[in-house]
């Protein structure tokens, strides 16, 4: 999975395997979490979000089942 740098507060990656529909969140603490199910188009989304952390806390972290990898 090739990851992102991302440019915001507490996120400091994201990675996306269109295959699985995976997602995984870097925060800057080093904590990597992996949301299952996730449509490509909500990946996109994420990623053209002005407020990326924002966007993971209201459409994201609810809505698809997550497991904490470290």
């Amino acid at each position: 999975m090739i990851r992102k740098n991302i440019n915001s507060s507490s996120i400091f990656s994201l990675g996306y395997d269109s295959e699985n529909k995976m997602l995984e969140i870097q925060f800057d603490s080093g904590e990597i979490y992996r949301h299952l199910n996730v449509p490509e188009r909500v990946y996109e989304k994420m990623l053209d979000s002005e407020f990326v952390g924002y966007y993971i806390n209201y459409n994201i972290r609810n809505n698809y089942p997550c497991v904490k990898v470290r």
